[in-house]
């Protein structure tokens, strides 16, 4: 902790030793009147001053010196409490009468060919020094005074227009962005936020796009979006080439995800290797590191909002990619030009169709009798323009893994043989309703209709003979989460300058944390049949917040808000105050110090065994015998640009306190039902706490784009009822995280990608010694001195074996042809030098003479290649 903030605060006051170009001045004016102050002022800084003299005549000034202050400072300052105000043009300064009218510019901005909503839009007027950015929807607005002002638009991607538009006639305006090139001539990552890193006062915020996803190296020829995101400071993953979020040392039910506002629960496929979003339809991706806008709520340690595509206004267009894993397709175009639009896009894997084939083959006694392992995605939206104040949208996604498989025994029929049947099906459905409405120049409102439901269950049935005794089987196990909802969000904009955000949203949720039933017969005879007591809860929350986005001066800015959250379950009420607050101030040489501090309540657990997500993890609410989990997040950070602006640098430290997270009690297994046990019963709370540094250095145009990484951080916990009440490392904990990320346009049609990724050893447990231990001599199930194995474990993840590092590689051929298709392959190679990167572990053997255990590491993935086929049309 100590190194850490040494190192942080050295870099800060770097930042603080910087020069600011911006030419400063100390002078000394005398009590006198405000045309002799103009003149002195004009003589010492060589900056000529006009002014109209009956302007100014009869006004009279103080006495007063500055030093080392720019002039706009002085001006100002001469300037309180009158009717004027100055503007520089060119070399000179203009002083004249203050506008006291001031008007309200609003509107969307788009892009000018498929008329798309976009997302973080910068937006200047430099003659006044105000400006914003587009929200989430691509609306904007601006106060200025009614004069013909200058508007510069900025865009990552796009070209920059810079216009002008006369206030006093127009009062809403669209602006359409054409992009940088037609032909894709160049991947543009987006890493710290689409607005200007420094000015803001957010941090801890990390901004990709899709196209950023589409070029990474690619798993068995498919994009993923986590799999980018692990590759930012901050963000690990559990074990080899699983799609888990782990941030900041917090767990994967600590991830709030959002898909065009619906939240989705374990978004991933075969068991974990990838996540489940259609990249073609990815808009705009933000996380939340930390530093959380009051307007999110419900998670401790990360949010990531997901924006799909609205559809093209203008024409119908779409593609077709196809890898070795599965096959995606979509379509986007009006249905009725400038009116209504819509996106569909389908995406299915075939895995199971050659693994059938290689099943077939085996020559076992055990003989398959089906097998199917497959993942669909259905994203689906229409958008309608009401007017120009009003749209419109429905979004629909539904996700589904499916593994099932039927086994045949023969062995002596019809005296001995079973047939068994196992069958495992998870997956997200969510949908949305909302509703855009322009009360006002300032005012916008956003209205939603939330729905999701997340559905898991497992199924084993056998049903045989054995020794001519007839037996059946049967075990389900059924989770899930069902939320439906509404929210409302209000964007209130009173000066370019102020922003006020405020809205509510009331959910209610129906928890089904893991039912398990059991029967089993015996020559038609029932010998169990039985279930737990893990029945379905149902819970209701509602969350309130205000948001205050303030620019207080030209150095100082501050966003602080209030969260309000409430959950009632079981007849019981909790309650959560949030308060969040996150700062900037502008520091000489264009540097940035920035510091926040959140607070965060989860109203749910996730019940995991492992160290990845896997959908057998259970969801579970908070109770009346279980609490909510909190967290108390800190962070102080600096950002600077470096080349002139070409590259963009920031370093963030953090600590994070978490109460009342959850683990499994040392033994415990809620899924067995002969004693009827909850999962209450099965687990026990305690502390947690996650401290680093995280550094970032990131260069977002030109040929080269890409990305330096790096974060040291510690997660520990502390449990009464786990490693006797000690403080352990956590299972994600890993001191050292390391990543190198690259994108190069060699020529026209060729990009290259790679990433190389380091991670220092994660602590796992073992046992240092195995000895015999003796049944109870009275057990009627063996012999009084039957013995069995004991392992010796001193201490929970007390062993870090072997660190982690891979290289990947990506190569795209793009083939624009001449009526309008574009052709891309995609060659990928994972793990180019073959490191073994160990999966999990398991005891080999113990040393009879001496304290040593050998461990055999299973690894997952080696050097793997793929291919992938994209047509866009």
């Amino acid at each position: 902790m100590r190194h850490f903030l040494t190192v942080l605060f050295l870099v800060c006051g770097l930042a603080a030793a910087g020069q600011q170009n911006e030419a400063r001045f100390s002078i000394s004016i005398p009590a006198s009147t405000l045309e002799g102050a103009l003149k002195i002022l004009e003589q010492q800084t060589k900056v000529q001053i006009s002014y109209e003299y009956t302007r100014v005549q009869g006004i009279t000034i103080k006495a007063r010196s500055f030093k080392e202050v720019p002039l706009e400072t002085i001006l100002t300052d001469l300037l309180k409490g009158t009717t004027l105000t100055f503007k520089r043009r060119g070399g000179q300064i203009i002083i004249g009468p203050a506008v006291k009218t001031r008007h309200t510019l609003s509107g969307y901005v788009e892009d000018a060919v498929s008329g798309e909503r976009l997302i973080g839009v910068s937006l200047v007027a430099p003659q006044y020094d105000a400006g914003t950015v587009t929200n989430a929807y691509g609306f904007y607005s601006l106060t200025l005074p009614d004069d013909t002002v200058r508007i510069q638009l900025s865009y990552l991607g796009y070209q920059r227009l810079d216009t002008f538009v006369t206030m006093q006639n127009t009062m809403s305006f669209s602006f359409r962005l054409k992009t940088l090139s037609s032909q894709l001539e160049e991947v543009t990552i987006r890493g710290a936020g689409a607005n200007n890193i420094v000015a803001s006062s957010q941090m801890s915020r990390i901004n990709v796009s899709g196209a950023l996803v589409q070029a990474m190296p690619r798993f068995l020829g498919e994009p993923d979006l986590f799999k980018t995101l692990q590759l930012m400071p901050g963000v690990k993953q559990g074990t080899e080439a699983t799609s888990a979020l782990l941030v900041r040392g917090g767990t994967p039910d600590q991830n709030l995800i959002l898909l065009d506002g619906a939240p989705l629960y374990n978004p991933v496929h075969l068991m974990g290797l990838f996540s489940t979003f259609n990249t073609n339809v990815l808009k705009d991706v933000t996380l939340y590191k930390g530093a959380f806008p009051a307007r999110y709520g419900g998670r401790l340690s990360s949010v990531v909002d997901i924006s799909t595509k609205d559809g093209d206004m203008h024409k119908i267009h779409g593609n077709f990619s196809v890898g070795l894993l599965s096959a995606q397709a979509m379509l986007e175009g009006p249905i009725k030009k400038e009116k209504t639009t819509f996106v569909i896009s389908v995406r299915r894997s075939y895995p199971d169709l050659a693994a059938g084939i290689y099943l077939s083959n085996q020559n076992e006694i055990s003989d398959p009798g089906k097998f199917r392992l497959n993942f669909y995605d259905v994203n689906a939206k229409l958008h309608h323009k009401l007017s120009d104040k009003d749209k419109l949208y429905l979004s629909f996604y539904g996700g589904r893994d499916k593994l099932a498989t039927e086994v045949g025994y023969n062995g002596g029929y019809p005296t001995n043989y079973y047939v068994s049947n196992t069958g495992v099906h998870w997956g997200n459905y969510t949908g949305t309703i909302r509703w855009n409405h322009v009360y006002s120049p300032k005012l916008f409102s956003n209205v939603m209709l939330i729905g999701s439901d997340y559905r898991f269950q497992s199924l084993f049935d056998q049903k045989g003979v054995s020794d001519a005794v007839k037996y059946t089987d049967h075990q389900k196990l059924n989770s899930g989460i069902r939320d439906f909802g509404g929210r409302i969000d209000l964007d209130y904009q009173l000066n370019p300058a102020h922003t006020i955000k405020a809205g509510a949203q009331l959910m209610y949720r129906v928890f089904t944390p893991g039912v398990l039933q059991s029967k089993q017969t015996e020559n038609n005879e029932v010998l169990v049949d039985s279930s737990n007591n893990n029945h379905k809860i149902r819970a209701l929350e509602v969350n309130l917040y205000a948001e205050d986005d303030w620019e207080i001066s030209k150095k100082l800015k501050l966003n602080a808000g209030l969260h309000v959250s409430g959950f009632k379950v079981q007849n019981r009420f909790y309650m959560s105050v949030q308060p969040r607050v996150s700062a900037r101030y502008l520091l000489p040489g264009d540097w940035a110090l920035k510091a926040s501090y959140s607070r965060m309540t989860q109203y749910m657990h996730l019940l995991a065994y492992n160290s990845i997500s896997l959908p057998a993890d259970l969801w579970v609410p908070a109770t009346n015998k279980v609490r909510p989990q909190d967290a108390d997040q800190y962070a102080l950070g600096v950002t600077h640009y470096l080349f002139g602006g070409k590259f963009e640098f920031s370093a963030e430290g953090y600590y994070k306190y978490m109460h009342n997270v959850i683990e499994y009690k040392e033994g415990a297994n809620y899924l067995t039902a002969a004693k009827g046990d909850t999962w209450e019963q099965q687990v026990t709370a305690g502390e947690g706490t996650s401290y680093g540094m995280e550094l970032l250095l990131q260069k977002k145009t030109g040929r080269l784009t890409g990305w330096l990484g790096y974060t040291l951080a510690w997660a520990n916990r502390r449990l009464p009822a786990v490693n006797y009440g000690r403080e352990f490392p956590y299972k994600y904990d890993r001191r050292h995280d390391f990543h190198l990320v690259a994108v190069y346009k060699l020529r026209k049609g060729i990009e290259l990608s790679g990433s190389w990724t380091y991670q220092s050893a994660s602590p796992f447990t073992i046992p240092l010694a195995s000895y015999l231990g003796i049944m109870d001599p009275l057990s009627s199930t063996g012999s009084s001195w039957t013995s069995r194995q004991i392992d010796y474990v001193s201490a929970r993840n007390n062993a870090r074996i072997q660190a982690y590092h891979r290289l990947d590689l990506g190569v795209s051929f793009i083939k624009y042809k001449k009526n309008g298709l574009i052709r891309t392959w995609n060659v990928s190679l994972l793990n180019a030098y073959n490191r073994s990167n160990p999966f999990f572990y398991y005891v080999n053997s113990f040393d009879r003479l001496q304290p040593k255990v050998n461990l055999t590491a299973v690894s997952l993935v080696p050097i793997l290649p793929s291919v992938s086929y994209d047509l866009k049309f």
